[in-house]
Order: C-alpha cells, then sequence, then structure tokens
C-alpha cells in the first residue's frame, strides 16, 4: 500500500499526543511493507512546528532526520495540482494540496489525525488507529 502522511501525524509521533496509534501505524507499514509518502510541504511544516513547540533545535533535527529516514519518498505538489487545490471544495488549501498531491502520484489513501478536513475528496482517508485496524486484516 502507497500512503501519504500527512503532517500532524509525524507531529503526533514525535510529541506523543496520541495514545501511541501514530507510532504503530509507522512500525505496522515498516513490517508490512507498505510504503510511506510525505510531501516537500509537509517536511518543511513538520519542522518549523516542531522548532516552534520544542524550542530545542537538536532535537528538531533529530525528528526531522527521522522522517527523512520512515518516509520512502518525499514527493512535491506540481502546478496543476496547487491550481486544482484551488477549486477544491476542501476548506484548508493546505489539505486540499496534500489531497491532489496523492492522487497524482496514485497513492492509496492518506493518514491524518483530522479526518473532518478531508471530507468527499475521493481517495480514502485513515486515521492512525483506523489503518493500523486496517492494515492487521
Amino acid at each position: 500500500m502507497r500512503i501519504l502522511v500527512d503532517t500532524n501525524v509525524f507531529l503526533d509521533c514525535f510529541l506523543k499526543r496520541d495514545e501511541g496509534d501514530a507510532e504503530l501505524f509507522f512500525h505496522n507499514c515498516y513490517t508490512l511493507s507498505n510504503s510511506i509518502y510525505v510531501t516537500s510541504m509537509s517536511l518543511r511544516d513538520i519542522e518549523y512546528s516542531l522548532h516552534r513547540m520544542l524550542h530545542n533545535q537538536e532535537l528538531s533535527k533529530k525528528y526531522q532526520r527521522a522522517t527523512y529516514s520512515i518516509c520512502d519518498k518525499v514527493i512535491g505538489i506540481s502546478a496543476d495540482a496547487a491550481i486544482e487545490s484551488l477549486y477544491s471544495e476542501t476548506k484548508d488549501y493546505e489539505d486540499s494540496l496534500q489531497i491532489e498531491a496523492a492522487k497524482e502520484a496514485m497513492l492509496d489513501c492518506i493518514v491524518t489525525s483530522d479526518k473532518k478536513d478531508y471530507k468527499n475528496c475521493g481517495i480514502p482517508i485513515f486515521t492512525p488507529k483506523e489503518i493500523n485496524k486496517y492494515l492487521k486484516k
């Protein structure tokens, strides 16, 4: 399975903001040979958020390196996807960019901690907890 992972899932894992679902998701992807994709935009957002929240540049860099090691591929946002995002029904522009990038790369799904922002997007959306159950089947 080829999975686009939203910024908030990485932050949940690194900052231990959930009940371990994000960390288990990454473990399951590794052990079950699923491919993890991230957008270049998310990499920037992860680094910025970690630096702001932790106030520790060394720890922020450590987590940023971990992000790169977790991911199988970094995908960009094409001009066509960015333009398509402008006409999306999704209210949050960054989320619509994620959706269009996943569609353009023909990924199987998106994993996010905030599903409500991804309604009617035309691609399966899972929370880490939901995808963990799905991957165990």
